[in-house]
């Protein structure tokens, strides 16, 4: 797995977090606020394990963080979000939400952002500065690194612009983990085949707990 300096498992970013309204307070209802995740997912066929992933966060994360969720069109169309309302605090899609809430609202409310699954489309879209849906405009709008798990088949993985869009996006200060080689399930031909897939949910959860992490503050603060 690869990711940017500063911004993957070995550091959270460049921020100690902002603070502001929209968390709610510790585990005993006192104590700093909650920390703010905001988890984008795109529609790859390993969108179907999220529930899995979203519950290992529950248990590995804790109380304390706050999990929020912004689904593409195509992974609402994979995964009801009505499902993955009764996992996380928030789902937010493309239609009314890019009016009630806004792309800015949700892009300050999360102290980080992850996405996952991340399409090659949405990679190219971060990389590239596109806001085709409220997925896009809320990556555009977030001033801080956002963490990518990129999922798609090895042949796509292996092509030239997808390579020169990963490479600009930890050039830019983002963290990009290399999926791992693993039988996977195609959706194309309905079988399991030698592929690429998303790392397994416990490694998810620490490289994310990482992230999440603050770093020290500068001496003399």
């Amino acid at each position: 797995m690869t990711a940017a300096p500063g911004t993957g498992p070995d550091g959270a970013g460049r921020d100690e977090g902002r603070s502001g309204g929209g968390g709610t307070g510790g585990a005993d209802g006192g104590g700093p606020p909650a920390r703010r995740l905001l988890l984008g997912v795109c529609g790859s066929g390993n969108v179907l394990a999220l529930p899995q992933y979203l519950m290992d966060l529950r248990t590995g994360l804790g109380p304390e963080v706050e999990i929020r969720m912004v689904m593409t069109p195509a992974a609402a169309a994979l995964l009801p979000p009505a499902t993955m309302r009764l996992l996380c605090e928030a789902v937010h899609c493309d239609g009314e939400d890019e009016f009630t809430t806004g792309h800015v609202a949700l892009a300050d409310w999360a102290e980080r952002i992850v996405v996952l699954p991340a399409t090659a489309d949405l990679l190219g879209q971060a990389a590239h500065g596109l806001a085709a849906g409220l997925l896009g405009s809320v990556l555009l709008a977030h001033e801080d690194p956002v963490l990518f798990f990129p999922s798609m088949n090895l042949r796509m993985w292996e092509r030239p612009p997808v390579r020169r869009n990963v490479d600009r996006l930890r050039a830019d200060g983002h963290a990009v983990v290399d999926p791992v080689k693993a039988p996977a399930w195609q959706l194309s031909t309905r079988d399991l085949r030698p592929n690429l897939a998303l790392p397994p949910p416990r490694t998810v959860t620490a490289v994310i707990g990482e992230f999440l992490r603050p770093l020290p503050a500068p001496p003399g603060r």
